[in-house]
This record gives structure tokens, C-alpha cells and sequence, in this order.
């Protein structure tokens, strides 16, 4: 057993049976393109598993409540490839950047957030969803 964590996401319906393989269950159909799937206890928030879909440019978004040992965060694969992920806020779907003591954005931060935003508008798109409106 290690670190769960709850993980919710939307992928293409015909690559659903890939995530139910490492333990998503389907939540619902989101349009005619895409389903919703949710694994309440997934193992590190199935990190290493969900790294390899995007390596094999399979299309997702989602999110992970915090494990033991690591934050909640928004993640994203545009189908380029790319394992995008984001600190995030677990009340809400908005990204966090770290900030140092002398009030400095952590370098690299604010340039992670703009790629997932890039990999999620990529993979909303290929996924038929509307796109987000703040």
C-alpha cells in the first residue's frame, strides 16, 4: 500500500479501458467525445502510470486531491506527449506558484503554469469540452 489519493479526469471514451487497467472507474460521459473517470484511492495519485499515457500521446486533463506526501495539483496531456502538471488549490481549479521569502516567484513557476494552460486548452479541444471561462 502507498500514498492515495482521490484523482478525477476526462479522457477520450475509446481510451477508457486504459485507465480503467490501472483502477479509474467511468463517472459519466462528458459530450459526445469524452467520459469522466474517478479513482478515490489512487496509488500516488497514479503519477508513474499517467506519465506513461502522455508518453504514448494519449488525451487527458484532471486532478488530484493531496497524498501523504505531495500537494494537490492539476495536470494535463495535449497528446504531444507531455505529462503537464500544476500545484493547485483543493477547493477550486486554480494553480499556485510558489513564492520565496522575499516575495520572488520561484523561478520556472509561472512559465509550468502557462505550458499545462497550453496542454489543457489542447486537450479540452480534443476532447469536444467547452472551453473554461473565468
Amino acid at each position: 500500500m502507498g500514498d492515495r489519493a482521490y484523482v478525477r479526469l476526462t479522457c477520450r471514451q475509446e481510451d477508457a479501458g486504459r485507465f480503467e487497467q490501472i483502477g479509474f472507474v467511468e463517472d459519466c460521459t462528458e459530450g459526445e467525445l469524452a467520459v469522466s473517470m474517478v479513482d478515490e484511492e489512487a496509488n500516488y495519485a497514479h503519477y508513474s502510470e499517467l506519465t506513461e499515457l502522455a508518453k504514448a500521446n494519449v488525451v487527458f486533463c484532471g486532478w488530484h486531491d493531496a497524498g501523504g506526501g505531495y500537494d494537490a495539483a492539476m495536470f494535463a496531456s495535449g497528446g504531444d506527449g507531455q505529462y503537464y502538471e500544476v500545484l493547485s488549490t483543493s477547493q477550486e481549479s486554480l494553480p499556485l506558484v510558489r513564492v520565496n521569502s522575499d516575495g520572488a516567484i520561484l523561478e520556472g513557476d509561472l512559465d509550468r503554469v502557462r505550458e499545462f494552460y497550453s496542454a489543457l486548452a489542447c486537450a479540452r479541444k480534443a476532447l469536444g469540452m467547452k472551453e473554461d471561462v473565468p
